[in-house]
């Protein structure tokens, strides 16, 4: 505040003593929202008004002391939080000084949307309405009028009030009501306004506010004003709609610098400017732009100004990945700085990217298509920001989607926002791994992120949801209060739910509030037992006679580290499908109705991060289990999972067979196609057919003479087709 009263000392020079003999009484009212009690012990818990008026009110004071006046006020200087003072014990202050104008500053909250300036003064009835019989005719009435009219001019609101107290509330103000001499009471504007309330934070707006006051006394007293002019304003930068930050505004000729700082206002101000036409300059630090201001002197010269900021661009939030037969659709959000232009890249494995961008959208882009990709195909994306003077530091998440018209397809979330901890990876392509483990199934996906989760509709939409929050913890919320909703009414309608995260038991039951661990023991049926296995060992094993039974044991936190994967145990007819060690568990499912629902639903919750795990095989083993759980496939082998057309059908003759049978297959569109020959760990022993084939039935050849006698699976594969059929070859 030092440097408030050295500017103004310095600016004491400047005016004449044109209230020489007057008295003025000046109260920086309290803190005030509608519908809470205004009394002093109440009041006092409003400190950000109480601030705001604590700053206008001695700019005000230094204002009117230039110019001769004595001014006493309520309260001490500068002093926000020092002791209340009831609305009597104000007017008793302004009564026993015997002065010529008492007048109160506030701010208070109106209802969060309004903006205007408000000037109020006593009326001793409300028969004439709104400006009628005041209790200073010509005096307090006209004062409000300049003032309203004055505020609104210099600030930023968008219109001027001025009303009689009675008609305006319904009742005298309380520190009005009693008062031997005129007095009003200002709002320049409401606190709870949200663009006001920045600029309000900021003082050299305060500062206008108070000369603006300053000049409605010079206008009711018919005092001279000064020569010179103040100059002020909100800069905008038209690249993104909103205020200008770390800027500087000047005029060269007159040596003044005003440096705009990042908290948001984007207000300017000068002073003491003689009259003229000036050259105004804005720089920020990579671009600089002149205009023209002229400045009466007298007067707070308003000039909003602008510029188009160009700034280094930021990374680019990728929301969705949706696809259709030969389309995919994404969405983004506007990253920080000036953009451009975007670049999306396209790639089949989410690890080679072509080297030229699929799509470039502009810079106003917040969507895409890409169009006349394969169907029945698995694609990935990621994007940057680009403009004149680089580009975004990083790409984009990597998110994907399968191109089929089919609405079976599985919603893959990604919830893992956090960019410290483990992974500390911001373009992270997770996604990708669960992608391509379904796409390796003939799975069809498409990819969102949990930011972009906003109704429980977008989740009953699918049947299948992946949702995958790597170490995602308590400081970066796992799942909020909106998501568990979601979650919970999903469940209830009888989806089929995967979670899986490293944190989730210890953000939720151990850390959360009680309803975070009513959802989590209720809707994951599982209850936190630690923070890591004993020994802390990243491996695991499947529990026979479940759902993954069959699967080897495996480790994970190879792709990146798994420092603290939860331990949890079983609750609400749930059952253990993986454990870390003999005793400890690392993974439960369910099958059932959850508490409100009225369909089947089915969850499997793992306590670690799948995407860790190093070994793509056991990836893909524990993902197919999943899938065959969900879909409620049974003799479930190495990768027989689909959701297989009416009218498809497999057979072979004969069967067993030695060395040779003929397999036949009916399909049921034409398309491209895979059929092949496999061992019973999934390995490809003989490719027997590749390309487009015709809809109806192919009879095909199958020679097995050079192979050992054991299982085999004949697999079909393609056009919204996954199909394993046993075969048994006995020599």
């Amino acid at each position: 505040m030092k440097q408030i009263l050295i500017v103004l000392m310095l600016a004491s020079a400047a005016f004449g003593q044109s209230f020489t003999g007057k008295k003025f009484c000046l109260d920086p009212g309290h803190g005030f929202i509608p519908g809470q009690a205004s009394a002093c012990n109440d009041a006092e818990t409003k400190r950000f008004e109480s601030r705001i008026n604590h700053i206008v009110v001695p700019y005000l004071k230094r204002y009117l002391q230039a110019e001769g006046a004595t001014v006493i006020t309520t309260r001490a200087d500068y002093d926000s939080i020092g002791p209340c003072i009831t609305l009597t014990q104000r007017k008793t202050i302004a009564n026993n000084n015997n002065v010529h104008y008492f007048h109160s500053v506030h701010h208070n909250a109106f209802d969060g949307s309004s903006n205007y300036s408000l000037s109020l003064f006593k009326q001793n009835n409300s028969s004439i309405c709104p400006n009628g019989n005041p209790a200073w005719p010509g005096i307090t009435d006209v004062a409000a009028n300049i003032q309203a009219t004055r505020l609104f001019n210099a600030l930023q609101t968008t219109s001027a009030t001025h009303r009689g107290d009675l008609c305006f509330l319904g009742f005298n103000l309380g520190v009005l009501s009693t008062l031997n001499m005129p007095g009003t009471l200002s709002e320049g504007s409401f606190f709870d306004n949200a663009k006001e309330k920045i600029r309000l934070a900021d003082t050299s707006y305060l500062k206008t506010e108070a000369e603006a006051l300053y000049h409605s006394f010079l206008q009711l007293y018919n005092a001279p004003f000064p020569s010179h002019g103040s100059v002020t304003g909100v800069v905008t930068n038209m690249a993104t709609g909103q205020p200008a930050t770390d800027i500087t505004v000047s005029i060269d000729s007159l040596g003044l610098v005003y440096n705009i700082g990042s908290n948001g206002s984007g207000v300017y101000r000068f002073d003491i400017v003689p009259p003229g036409l000036y050259r105004v300059t804005l720089r920020s630090q990579l671009d600089t732009i002149h205009t023209n201001i002229t400045v009466q002197g007298g007067a707070i010269n308003k000039r909003n100004l602008s510029l188009t900021q160009t700034e280094y661009v930021g990374d680019v939030r990728l929301k969705a990945v949706l696809s259709s037969n030969t389309n995919l659709s994404l969405q983004w959000e506007k990253p920080t700085g000036t953009v451009d232009v975007y670049h999306v890249f396209l790639s089949q494995d989410g690890v080679t990217w072509d080297s030229t961008p699929a799509a470039t959208p502009g810079g106003g882009s917040l969507s895409a298509s890409i169009g006349g990709l394969q169907t029945g195909k698995q694609y990935y994306v990621k994007i940057k920001a680009k403009n004149s003077v680089g580009e975004s530091p990083n790409f984009s998440k990597t998110y994907g989607a399968y191109t089929s018209t089919s609405q079976e397809k599985v919603l893959i979330v990604d919830g893992f926002n956090r960019t410290t901890g483990s992974s500390g990876n911001p373009a992270h392509n997770y996604a990708a791994i669960y992608g391509d483990a379904l796409s390796a199934i003939n799975f069809k996906f498409e990819t969102v992120s949990s930011y972009t989760v906003a109704s429980s509709a977008q989740l009953l939409s699918y049947k299948y949801v992946f949702w995958f929050l790597g170490d995602e913890s308590v400081a970066d919320e796992t799942f909020t209060g909106l998501e568990q909703t979601y979650i919970r009414d999903f469940l209830r309608q009888g989806g089929k739910l995967f979670v899986s995260g490293s944190e989730v038991a210890w953000d939720l039951d151990q850390g959360g509030t009680a309803s975070d661990k009513d959802f989590f023991n209720t809707y994951f049926k599982a209850r936190y037992i630690a923070d890591a296995p004993t020994p802390n060992t990243p491996a695991g094993m499947a529990i026979a006679g479940t759902l993954f039974d069959g699967v080897p044991n495996f480790t994970f936190g190879q792709v990146y580290p798994e420092d603290w994967p939860d331990v949890i145990d079983t609750l609400g007819g749930s059952y253990p499908v993986l454990k870390y060690n003999a005793t400890q568990n690392a993974a439960i499912a369910y099958q059932g109705l959850v508490s409100g629902g009225f369909i089947e639903s089915r969850l499997v919750y793992l306590a670690f991060a799948l995407e860790t795990m190093g070994n793509v095989n056991h990836r893909q083993q524990i993902v197919n289990k999943i899938t065959a759980f969900f879909t409620g496939a049974t003799d479930l082998k190495e990768n027989d999972l689909s959701f297989v057309p009416d009218n498809f059908s497999v057979s072979a003759y004969p069967n067993p067979f030695n060395p040779s049978t003929t397999l036949e297959v009916n399909l049921p569109l034409r398309g491209d196609y895979e059929i092949s020959v496999t061992d019973i760990l999934g390995k490809e022993v003989h490719s027997l057919s590749r390309g487009t084939m015709e809809a109806g039935v192919h009879r095909i050849p199958v020679d097995l003479a050079s192979n050992s006698s054991g299982i085999y699976f004949a697999v079909i594969r393609g056009n919204g087709i996954f199909k394993s059929f046993k075969l048994m070859l006995l020599k």
